[in-house]
């Protein structure tokens, strides 16, 4: 006797299932982010020649084009920096340049004649590129993580036989990126979620956010006032209040509160992307809000009268508030109070409400493809390129 229509479809459909369940299991996983990094990779089929040597002596100082938060050292030449971004440009003649490191805790990204160099924790170290043809050589340094502590980039160095020119002129724009681990770019690159410490800095790469490839791609260059789990009224599950961004953004280095800050270049647009972690997380019976109603209402005029004082920072910057929709509808109610108080002051805004990313890298936090689509609203958003 044979199979009724019933059996036949039941069988197929277990059939369907079972190579589903099949397919799913012999699917390859995504790869974790290599690790430990390297203390120094270059590119593959490189020209150039890279190494760390203990800091030599008798070296000619570069002059550099430096672009983010700092302070001086008080035992010598260099920079203490801590905020993410920093970055330094330089300009010579030669076929070797040294750059001088005090960072035990960064990973640095060194381009030059469209090569890179990666380091890792270099610790008191100097790099010595040589290897290069003779002629003028343009040499960019990029702190590419998150520091948890402050460190020093000593600097370019010559040679006797390399001769110094006058630094890169930069961008004629600047925009100024305020937030959180989204804008520090926390694991971006993961194709993953669930990553260890070690995974995360590896898979954390700043330059690749949203901040910095909406800068390039409007012919911009960027500083970064951000650091992860940060808040403006709270931070992420109501943890060291103390340290919100409203008490450490005019810092120059957070973890040394005293540490004088050198003068900065005015931004020309400012970028505010705060507010996930002031809602992305439940209140505490002491924190002093009820509920995130209650946080909402009073994290609008926070926000605004943060956003009004960065523009009297920065004398006719345009100001965009970036607001993470999929946090919840207090968290986009309270940026359009911001925005709404902002107005009727007389100070002109942008809101831009994003749509929910897929948030499929290290901890959930936003993928090389989220960042990507971001920084193409903010383009859309705030125009073309301008001629420089």
């Amino acid at each position: 006797m044979g199979w009724g229509w019933t059996e036949r479809i039941g069988i197929a459909a277990l059939a369907i299932m079972l190579a589903i369940a099949g397919a799913w299991y012999a699917w390859p996983a995504p790869p974790r982010p290599v690790t430990p990094v390297p203390a120094l990779r270059l590119d593959d089929g490189a020209a150039i020649r890279a190494r760390l040597v203990a800091p030599q002596p008798g070296l000619t100082a570069l002059a550099a084009t430096i672009t983010g938060r700092a302070a001086s050292v008080p035992s010598g030449p260099g920079l203490r920096h801590e905020w993410p971004g920093f970055h330094a440009l330089a300009r010579f003649t030669g076929t070797a340049i040294t750059l001088r490191f005090d960072d035990a805790v960064n990973r640095w990204r060194i381009t030059l004649d469209g090569q890179a160099v990666e380091l890792a924790r270099p610790g008191r170290k100097d790099l010595r590129i040589d290897g290069l043809s003779p002629g003028v050589h343009d040499i960019r340094a990029e702190k590419i993580s998150e520091s948890p502590a402050p460190a020093i980039f000593g600097g370019f160095f010559l040679d006797k036989g390399a001769a110094a020119l006058p630094p890169p002129p930069p961008p004629p724009r600047l925009i100024e990126f305020i937030g959180d681990s989204d804008t520090v770019g926390f694991g971006s690159t993961a194709q993953r979620r669930d990553c260890d410490a070690e995974e995360i800095f590896a898979a954390t790469d700043t330059s690749r956010g949203f901040g910095p490839q909406a800068a390039a791609a409007l012919g911009a260059d960027y500083r970064l006032i951000a650091r992860s789990g940060i808040g403006l009224l709270r931070n992420y599950g109501g943890a060291d209040p103390a340290h919100t961004m409203e008490r450490l953004y005019s810092l120059a280095l957070p973890g040394d509160p005293d540490a004088p800050a050198l003068p900065q270049r005015r931004a020309d647009i400012v970028v505010i992307a705060l507010g996930s972690n002031v809602f992305g997380s439940d209140l505490d019976p002491g924190e002093g809000w009820g509920d995130k109603a209650e946080l909402g209402g009073d994290f609008g005029p926070a926000l605004a009268d943060f956003a009004a004082t960065r523009l009297g920072d920065n004398p006719g910057a345009a100001m965009v508030l970036l607001a993470f929709g999929e946090y919840g509808p207090e968290l986009v109610q309270a940026h359009r109070r911001a925005s709404d108080l902002l107005s009727a002051r007389g100070l002109a805004n942008l809101l831009l409400v994003l749509d929910d990313p897929r948030r499929d890298a290290c901890l959930w936090h936003l993928s090389a493809r989220d960042h990507a689509a971001i920084a193409k609203r903010l383009v859309a958003a705030l125009g073309q390129p301008q001629p420089g």
